[in-house]
């Protein structure tokens, strides 16, 4: 609806470049190729240390208790609205630094991305790696990056493939690859 309501902001169907001459970050030039990568690696960097910072923090440690029992985290005194509120705004706050650096790194936003390549593949990232963990989605989008492209070289049907791999995976690992090794053998985990 957006895209159809506010056509001038948004460009509609055609979505908007962001221009060659803008796309610079700190002095960096990000119309190439180099200087591309380097600022995505930066900004994930930032993203997990950010996070693997607030998973180890006192807050952090508020948020895991309630994921793991939210009655009883209510019982010891702690309000699980302003929890609940926080973490969305923090999920939030990832979610459009992502779109933001996506437009400054490549240029175009449009939309395309509201494709199920956009919305629903990186939940199963997440579900591959492990949710609930934090190196867990890093793990699962790397993991499917590769299982698509060795797929996609044996036959056309590679999404075929991709789906037996998930189904097997909730079968045999529910907690994603990284949660069920930290369910089983490295406790200490993030």
């Amino acid at each position: 609806l957006t895209l159809l309501y506010f056509a001038p902001i948004t460009g509609g169907d055609d979505g908007f470049a962001v221009a060659a001459a803008s796309r610079t970050l700190f002095g960096f030039d990000l119309s190439t190729d180099s200087p591309r990568f380097l600022a995505a690696l930066a900004i994930f960097a930032t993203g997990l240390l950010a996070s693997l910072a607030l998973v180890r923090s006192p807050f952090g440690r508020t948020m895991v208790a309630m994921r793991e029992n939210e009655e009883r985290s209510r019982m010891l005194g702690y309000n699980t609205f302003t929890v609940k509120l926080a973490a969305l705004t923090i999920s939030g706050l990832y979610a459009g630094a992502a779109g933001a650096a996506y437009a400054i790194l490549f240029g175009y936003v449009g939309a395309s991305f509201a494709t199920i390549q956009y919305s629903i593949l990186p939940m199963l990232y997440v579900l591959m790696g492990g949710a609930g963990t934090t190196l867990g989605p890093f793990l699962g989008a790397l993991l499917m990056f590769v299982l698509i492209e060795a797929a996609t070289g044996v036959t056309t049907a590679h999404q075929f493939i991709v789906g037996a791999a998930l189904v097997a995976l909730i079968l045999f690992a529910p907690k994603g690859l990284l949660g069920t090794v930290r369910d089983r053998w490295v406790r200490w985990l993030p």
